[in-house]
């Protein structure tokens, strides 16, 4: 990680100001809190962080994030989100709010995440500094924060954000309903699923009593089919992503019809129904290339790259992969690079080709650390270094 710079570490610092005074603790009871604690934080120490002029070593770092009860990885995944802010390719200020929320849905469109956050964030200071500010503009702009910090695979702190926005007097019920919708989506992430299923539990009873817009009820059955997959309940989640697939296609919401088809040809894949998964994948591969939906388009030729291989035709396999890694590769999808260079690597073994499974397996080896581990094509990677090459 690179050294942070002066505006890094005072964001960073000011944010650790605003969690301690949230929790009524002054710089005096938070140095005898960390007291007990292997590296404890003493009041100067912690007004030097907060001032920006110090960043918390690891065992400070630990120490407060019990302290203030805040995940110690949450606390991290923030400190990174300023790191991401400092690199980012300066972007234009939003000249008002409609410019700020169209910015905002080509990030989204683009599956360009990493772009999109320090974007948000600079709206948020920018639209929340002004005299009385619109509460619903900066609670609207939280939301796509943590869905993009979700899909940057930043569970931890979107989580945090969640909990913080749903304890906010006066929220609108509409955002406290997407608001929950994100929470259910970080704890399955995280495999809290209980906790998941119960928070998308109680968005349904929401659903049913209030007028919500369709898009919000097709979302609930999309959260609700990424927790049956997770779980292995791969029946039950094709019967929910069609549904979702339907909603969302009443709520003209394409890119989601879009992630949804990509989610169900994924569970079709997992039963083995190899010959139903391909039709939905080409669908949302034409969908994508339609929209401009890159992430998408990557995923979707990934997904025909996997079934093509299955069914033993390597040629195919090989373009889609190829295809999709184009897109991928330029945009940092790591996890889709990582599964087609997989495929690509088994591909190579099975031709004999010494030199395509050496270039495949480096790759691998260089991203594995940055792949979910459930991923089953991680694993097995996981596995063969565990054991020994094959």
């Amino acid at each position: 990680m690179d050294e942070p710079t002066v505006a890094d570490r005072r964001r960073f610092g000011q944010y650790l100001r605003v969690v301690r005074e949230d929790r009524k603790l002054s710089l005096a009871a938070v140095e005898e809190l960390t007291g007990a604690y292997p590296d404890p934080v003493t009041k100067s120490h912690l007004s030097r962080i907060e001032n920006g002029a110090a960043v918390p070593s690891f065992g400070k770092m630990f120490a407060l994030s019990h302290v203030y009860g805040v995940p110690i990885a949450a606390l991290a995944e923030r400190f990174e989100i300023e790191l991401l802010r400092e690199v980012a390719v300066p972007q234009p200020a939003p000249t008002s709010p409609e410019d700020a929320l169209s910015r905002i849905e080509r990030f989204r469109l683009q599956g360009d995440y990493s772009a999109g956050i320090p974007f948000i964030s600079a709206a948020i200071e920018q639209f929340g500094s002004q005299p009385g500010g619109n509460a619903k503009l900066i609670d609207d702009l939280r939301i796509h924060e943590i869905s993009f910090l979700i899909h940057l695979e930043r569970y931890e702190l979107a989580k945090v954000r969640c909990e913080q926005l749903l304890g906010r007097a006066g929220i609108d019920p509409e955002q406290r309903v997407l608001t929950m919708l994100n929470f259910a989506n970080c704890c399955y992430r995280l495999k809290r699923y209980t906790i998941a299923e119960m928070a998308l539990d109680q968005t349904e009873k929401e659903l049913e009593t209030g007028a919500y817009e369709p898009r919000i009820k097709a979302f609930h059955r999309s959260v609700r089919g990424r927790i049956q997959a997770s779980l292995g309940l791969h029946e039950r989640a094709v019967a929910t992503y069609e549904s979702a697939i339907e909603l969302h296609i009443g709520a003209r919401n394409v890119f989601e019809a879009c992630i949804a088809r990509l989610n169900l040809a994924d569970s079709l894949i997992q039963l083995g129904r190899l010959d139903d998964a391909a039709p939905h994948s080409r669908t949302a591969v034409q969908i994508a290339d339609d929209g401009g939906y890159d992430r998408l388009k990557a995923l979707g030729l990934s997904h025909l790259a996997l079934i093509s291989f299955r069914k033993g035709d390597l040629a195919a396999a090989e373009s889609f992969a190829l295809r999709s890694n184009v897109i991928a590769r330029s945009r940092e999808f790591i996890v889709v690079v990582f599964r087609n260079c997989y495929y690509l690597r088994e591909i190579a073994r099975r031709r004999g080709d010494a030199g395509g499974v050496s270039q495949n397996e480096r790759t691998l080896r260089a991203y594995l650390a940055r792949v979910d581990a459930d991923l089953p094509e991680a694993a097995e990677v996981r596995a063969e270094l565990a054991g020994g090459d094959r």
